[in-house]
């Protein structure tokens, strides 16, 4: 087996994922017989990968000209490594591969598109467009993994055939006990993880603390990447702002906070509620997209409606540092029944292993239908 990962963003919750896989699989299949090619400006995001597994582009922007720079390194890395099977990941470079290697070819493709592109708010246009691009791309995949049952769903109503979705929930592996990051404060402390953009919710979140200036401490990890960073309003007190944060780096501020807030106005999965929950930290989150499947209300944290800013004041208002603490055990107890990295990439080898059978066994034909 000799696995190739595509990516054209390695920052957020694809590089975490890259992370979470690349590793298990140089123990499965040995660091020869996996790479991954990732822009060489979002190495240093990929913590604890071997450099060595990793072939870098020159990403500049996604214009045209960037998408002929990714085409012509995916080209040259599948020429260089040969490998038996190309895992693409998110939409654009899951349309790449797709659309170059749609026909027969000596490997198998396996998509991800973690959080699908049509289920992002955008006009109704541009919606069906994506969907039909979507499904026209689907049936030259080998296999779609999806990360929740919401995205396997939302596959499905587009008209993609259901035994091509393989559902593979993420997971996270776990980490000995982080030191807390230091944070002398008396008011409960939240913690914002992610890009502050419209799909982020940054904004909502910056509305929802603001009357709350005496009870809350606000810390946020991250900084724009698409579009505006939403910081028109005035900086308030209570918000202190840490820039983007390694992995190992995001587990100790976790280890210090009361409560991880993701306000995502949509959310394919969502693995910072992983790393909260694999911390001990409880999670109030937009009900939206996988974020439903992980979170359980009232339990290991709160699902609020997305844009809304008063019902979520209200919500980060509900408990006091005990009551969040408490959920935050609970978070934790889900994390080790349902969010394992070892699940995770068990299944991920079941399904490589299904679409490259030992010699003995023959091969699938290109265009069998894979059921994962």
């Amino acid at each position: 087996m000799r696995v190739l990962h595509v990516t054209e963003s390695a920052q957020g919750g694809v590089g975490t994922y890259l992370a979470e896989i690349l590793p298990s699989q140089e123990r499965r299949y040995g660091a020869s017989n996996v790479r991954a090619l990732v822009p060489r400006q979002h190495a240093a995001h990929l913590s604890g990968v071997d450099r060595h597994m990793l072939a870098t582009w020159d990403r500049q922007d996604r214009s045209a000209l960037g998408l002929l720079r990714l085409t012509a390194a995916i080209r040259r890395e599948i020429a260089a490594f040969a490998p038996t099977v190309v895992h693409a990941h998110s939409s654009i470079a899951g349309g790449v591969v797709r659309l170059m290697h749609g026909g027969r070819r000596p490997f198998r493709i396996v998509y991800c598109p973690h959080g699908w592109a049509f289920d992002r708010r955008s006009s109704a246009m541009k919606r069906r467009l994506v969907e039909r691009i979507e499904r026209r791309l689907a049936s030259a995949a080998d296999a779609i993994v999806v990360i929740s049952d919401h995205e396997r769903r939302e596959g499905t109503r587009i008209g993609i055939e259901p035994a091509r979705l393989a559902l593979v929930l993420n997971g996270i592996a776990d980490l000995p006990p982080a030191h807390s990051a230091r944070w002398d404060d008396e008011r409960i402390k939240m913690l914002f993880v992610g890009r502050m953009d419209e799909q982020k919710g940054f904004d909502t979140l910056l509305d929802a603390v603001e009357p709350l200036r005496d009870r809350v401490a606000l810390r946020v990890v991250g900084k724009a990447v698409a579009g505006p960073a939403m910081l028109s309003r005035t900086v308030r007190e209570q918000v202190e702002y840490l820039g983007w944060r390694s992995l190992a780096e995001v587990a100790t501020e976790i280890a210090a906070a009361d409560v991880v807030v993701i306000p995502s106005r949509w959310e394919g999965f969502g693995l910072v509620a992983l790393e909260a929950m694999r911390g001990h930290c409880a999670v109030v989150a937009s009900d939206v997209g996988g974020l439903r499947e992980i979170v359980v209300e009232g339990v290991t944290g709160h699902l609020v409606p997305p844009d809304s800013p008063e019902r979520l004041m209200r919500v980060l208002a509900l408990h006091d540092r005990g009551g969040w603490q408490a959920m935050g055990r609970a978070g934790r107890t889900r994390y080790e029944a349902t969010f394992t990295a070892r699940r995770m990439n068990d299944e991920l080898a079941a399904l490589y292993d299904g679409l490259v059978p030992s010699p003995a066994h023959g091969r699938v034909g290109l265009g069998d239908p894979v059921h994962a």
